[in-house]
């Protein structure tokens, strides 16, 4: 393993000046070198000179496996180009989240010209993979291995950005994949912003080349100051409500955000809590500023571009609009989680970065929110390069010293390497079993009997080969039927793998299938990579929310506590439409706005358990199921879905109409006009009794009201003679059941011979 340290020291510009100060190994020598031209290394790439880190993996990477741990924006695209350099089979890049990679995707296409994208969307399945480069996510990644999918079998070189997701809930999955790559001794670059103990994930991953750097592209400038020294930023004499000490926290924030930071400056306001955030988008809203976010906790009145608040509730358009906003437009404040600094690559002059602190009991010492690490990466967003000299970082404590804080910040690369699967059989979390029964189906799959060889590759069960919760989690898999007495996988245990359905969660659906249920609570456990966790923050206010919360609570009792504690209740209400009874939710918040490619997934993984006989639906119910999840409708009215560009409120809106009309129940392959052909002749009534409906039950203002009313009005008459069925889902569906030939059919035979089939 050769080590090379980057020091903070190093100077570079895009024009080529200043010098690299490095050293090698655990040697005091210190060594100063000039950037590279690009030139000179016989790369395409957008810009004249290699910078410090891409000049030394230049200088030092001979082959095989190397690490990178450097922080955000210190060119490690380019560091994986050189990785790639002079591969003449399949090269493959992995990252973490779909917009990463769309991000990188874009990036190696201006490089190579083309490029394959896998990120789990269905209809890539039926579009092989045709060229060198592929760039994929973690899960995608990890099934296609598991499946012998045909990209994965002449891999080259790969490489695994992000890499530090090892240490969240994400871990097994990453670990899995480099692991399966370890034996297939397949080339691996893996990349890090802030990892600590790098140097034992360096040794596990074989590295012949580990550079990790101080340097910066912008230099960094932090300051640690206690918040309590910022006054509330409204008198809280002038707030008619108890103040909660996380409002305290909220109003403090937005004090320092005001004084810190100067006019046309990008900053991030980090929150280590949503309800923080959302308070300080309330207060701000209240002192007349206008706000990006569309749904919030409260009802928007001024929309504009003066603040917002990036978090996994906000719906997907707005939160795509509120990043465009940020990275090209006129928003300069953004509030936001800890999602978005391992996400989408926001850079902002200046970040805020507000902490809680507090005595963990158990663990006799001061724990903080965010942790150290998570500070570090959220950092990683201060400094724009090439627009700026240097970025800014204000570290602002509550409910600790600050002295503590800037500590554990300080020390935070110093901690021991603690992949997220290791730390939870050591400590024997809750959770760790049914994290571990999916593990060891992979190994099975790949050794059999010999399962313990697979463990012995990874990093956090080598040293748990023998221990008694491995055994424990065989003794699971055989008594579910999930293994045969040879340690084979069944069919059952084959499906978990093909599909990346966990067995714990089948064993749920399982259990749900035999109790009196609503189809839609049955198949929650399907949908295992959503957490459904987003609606009712938006809705608890308001006063019904009690009556509908008990309505949805009713329905589930004959479950008991599994369906509340997987939110069930929460995708029951969505599917219910009683959202559409909240006016300040405009659109369907978090997981609940991305449930499309969803819906052709769980389409997919009900197709595949009917045909092992665990279910005995007809196609008819598998389109109402699947337009149920994707726009929140009563399956009786799921077929409103097909009208194109309706979304979840305003089907919804139409739904009521509808029941207000008489109509129960609809039909696919009936037309708009079949249902709506009278009431569109007497547009003006149609328009009335529309905006009455907006007024009465979502309780909007007649202007707003009308307008809508109008908007809808208008989208019913572009499709007049549409098909009541989603055009994706039902082109979807044709694949799976008729192969790629039913592309070509239109869209009334395709619908006729699915229902016929």
């Amino acid at each position: 393993l050769k080590l090379i340290e980057v020091l903070k020291e190093s100077k570079f510009s895009p024009t080529g000046e200043g010098q690299i100060v490095y050293r090698e190994g655990f040697g005091k020598e210190i060594k100063r070198e000039k950037p590279l031209p690009v030139a000179k290394v016989g790369l395409n790439l957008p810009y004249r000179f290699l910078n410090p880190i891409q000049s030394l993996f230049y200088k030092f990477y001979e082959g095989g496996n190397a690490l990178v741990a450097a922080p955000t924006s210190a060119g490690k695209t380019g560091i994986a180009l050189l990785f790639f350099q002079n591969r003449k089979g399949r090269i493959v890049y992995t990252a973490p989240t779909k917009a990463l990679v769309n991000e990188k995707a874009k990036e190696l296409k201006a490089i190579f010209g083309k490029v394959d994208i896998r990120t789990g969307d269905i209809i890539e399945e039926f579009k092989p993979v045709t060229h060198r480069v592929v760039v994929s996510t973690y899960e995608n990644l990890a099934l296609a291995l598991r499946n012998n999918s045909p990209w994965v079998e002449d891999i080259e070189a790969l490489v695994v950005d992000e890499v530090h997701s090892l240490l969240g809930n994400r871990g097994a999955i990453v670990e899995e994949i480099i692991t399966e790559l370890l034996l297939r001794n397949i080339d691996l670059l893996a990349l890090s912003a802030t990892i600590p103990g790098a140097e034992k994930l360096a040794s596990w991953l074989k590295a012949s080349l580990f550079i990790k750097s101080d340097w910066r592209p912008v230099p960094l400038e932090r300051k640690t100051l206690p918040l309590k020294d910022f006054k509330e930023w409204i008198d809280p004499k002038q707030l008619q409500e108890e103040l909660k000490n996380d409002d305290r926290f909220a109003l403090k924030m937005l004090t320092a955000l005001f004084e810190l930071t100067k006019l046309n400056e990008k900053v991030i306001v980090f929150v280590p809590k949503k309800s923080i955030g959302w308070k300080m988008l309330e207060f701000a809203h209240r002192e007349r500023l206008n706000i990006a976010n569309k749904t919030a906790p409260f009802e928007v009145e001024r929309e504009g571009h003066e603040i917002a608040f990036h978090n996994a509730d906000v719906p997907k358009e707005e939160r795509e609009e509120i990043e465009k906003a940020f990275r090209e437009g006129d928003l300069n404040i953004l509030i936001a989680t800890q999602t978005l600094a391992y996400g989408v690559n926001l850079p902002a002059d200046k970040v805020l970065i507000g902490v809680k602190g507090f005595y963990d009991r158990n663990r006799k010492k001061v724990k903080i929110i965010p942790d150290e690490l998570d500070i570090l990466q959220e950092e990683g967003r201060a400094g724009r390069f090439g627009i700026k000299d240097k970025g800014y970082s204000y570290i602002l404590t509550y409910g600790t010293k600050f002295a503590i804080v800037e500590k554990k910040v300080k020390g935070a690369l110093e901690g021991e390497f603690k992949p997220h699967l290791q730390e939870e059989l050591s400590q024997d979390q809750e959770g760790s079993l049914e994290k571990l029964v999916l593990f060891l189906l992979v190994a099975l799959m790949h050794k059999g009997e010999r399962f313990r060889e697979f463990l012995k590759e990874t990093y956090s069960l080598r040293k748990f080969v023998n221990h008694p919760k491995v055994d424990e989690a065989i003794q699971w898999l055989l008594l579910h039927g999930y293994i045969d007495g040879k340690y084979r996988p069944t069919e059952k245990g084959l499906f978990c793998l093909r599909s990346g359905l966990p067995p714990f969660k089948m064993e749920e659906f399982l259990r749900r299938k035999q109790l009196s249920l609503p189809t839609l609570v049955v198949i929650r456990p399907l949908l295992y990579t959503k957490r459904l966790d987003g609606i009712f923050f938006f809705a608890e206010r308001a006063d019904r929310f009690k009556e509908d919360l008990q309505r949805v609570s009713e329905m589930l009792l004959p479950c008991g506590q599994e369906c509340f504690k997987d939110n069930t209740d929460q995708l029951l209400f969505f599917t219910e439409g009683l959202t559409f009874f909240y006016p300040n939710i405009s659109n369907p918040p978090g997981d609940f706005s991305y449930l499309g490619s969803d819906a052709l997934h769980l389409l997919r993984t009900l197709l595949e358990l009917r045909s092992l006989g665990e279910l005995s639906l007809t196609n008819r119910e598998l389109l109402r199921i699947t337009h149920s999840v994707k726009y929140g409708l009563k399956e009786e009215y799921a077929p409103l879905g097909g009208i194109k560009g309706i979304g979840h409120i305003r089907a919804n809106l139409l739904k009521n109409y509808l029941k207000t009309e008489g109509i129960e129940g609809l039909e696919f392959g009936q037309k708009v006009s079949d249902i709506l052909d009278p009431a569109l002749g007497d547009e003006k009534t149609l328009k009335g009794d529309l905006t009455d409906l907006l007024i009465h039950l979502r309780n909007l203002s007649p202007p707003k009201a009308k307008r809508e009313a109008n908007t809808v009005v208008s989208l019913l008459k572009r499709n007049l003679s549409s098909h009541l069925v989603d055009d994706r889902i039902l082109r979807t569906f044709g694949l799976f059941l008729f192969g790629r030939e039913s592309l070509s059919w239109k869209r009334e035979r395709l619908l006729n011979e699915i229902l016929e089939s």
